[in-house]
C-alpha cells in the first residue's frame, strides 16, 4: 500500500513516502545522522526505531534489518529498506507482501512499494531520483516521489492519502525537513505545497529566530 525512497547524498540523509492509508510519515519513515530506512507493507514501526539505534551503535544497516526480521516472526508480510551514512543498502520484499510488490537498490539509494499498480512506478521513482542529481536532496526526493504517484502509484486509489518527506543533516545536526500530509484526497501534491511553504516562510522564520533548537538527535 506503499511506495517510498531512502537515499543519502553529500552526508545528508532522506526519505519519502506515500499511501493509501492515513499518517504514514508517523510510522513507516526514520532517519537520522547515521541514514534513513523505511518500515511498509505490514508495518512494523519499531524495526525503524531498532534499525536507527543500531546504526547509532556502529552496525551497518543491512546488518541491522537482516538481524531484525530474523527475528520477526512475520517477516514475509514486511518490507523494509534503507541507506545507512557509508551508502550500503538494503531492501528486502516478504514473500506474502501483496502485489505488485519489490524493490531495488541503486549507488546510495532504495526504492521499494506494494500494492501498487505495477513495477514501473519503482523504475520511475528511481529514474526520477538520479536524472535529478544537479538538485538537493530534499527537492531529489520529492521529484521521485511525485514520479511514482505519476506512474499510478498505490493501485487502490488515483492518488496517495498520506505522504512524507524527512531529510536529516548530521552536521548540525537537525532535521532539515519534517514534512507530513496526515490525510489528503491528494496528498503528494499537497506535500509539494508544504516543501514551497517550508522552503519560503520556513526558512524566514529560521533565519529571523537563530537561537530555536528544534534538533531531535542532539549530541
Amino acid at each position: 500500500m506503499t511506495f517510498s525512497l531512502c537515499a543519502t547524498v553529500d552526508g545528508r540523509h532522506g526519505a519519502a513516502v506515500a499511501t493509501k492509508a492515513i499518517g504514514v510519515g508517523s510510522t513507516a519513515p526514520f532517519v537520522c545522522r547515521h541514514g534513513a530506512v523505511c518500515t511498509q507493507a505490514m508495518t512494523n514501526t519499531p524495526i525503524g526505531v531498532r534499525t536507527t539505534r543500531r546504526l547509532a551503535d556502529g552496525e551497518s544497516i543491512d546488518d541491522a534489518v537482516t538481524a531484525l526480521l530474523e527475528d520477526d516472526p512475520d517477516a514475509s508480510l514486511r518490507q523494509v529498506h534503507g541507506v545507512d551514512h557509508t551508502g550500503t543498502t538494503v531492501a528486502m520484499t516478504g514473500d506474502a507482501c501483496d502485489a505488485w510488490a519489490g524493490d531495488c537498490e541503486g549507488e546510495s539509494y532504495t526504492v521499494a512499494g506494494n500494492m501498487l499498480v505495477g513495477e514501473g512506478v519503482l523504475e520511475a521513482v528511481a529514474d526520477a531520483f538520479e536524472t535529478n542529481a544537479d538538485r538537493s536532496l530534499d527537492e531529489r526526493l520529492l521529484v521521485a516521489l511525485r514520479a511514482g504517484e505519476d506512474a499510478g502509484g498505490d493501485k487502490r486509489r488515483d492518488h496517495a492519502q498520506s505522504a512524507a518527506l524527512s531529510v536529516f543533516d548530521p552536521d548540525e545536526p537537525r532535521l532539515e525537513h519534517d514534512l507530513r500530509v496526515d490525510e489528503h484526497d491528494d496528498a503528494v501534491t499537497e506535500l509539494e505545497r508544504l516543501h514551497e511553504v517550508a522552503s519560503t516562510t520556513g526558512a524566514d522564520w529560521a533565519e529571523r529566530f537563530p537561537a530555536v533548537d528544534l534538533q531531535r538527535h542532539p549530541e
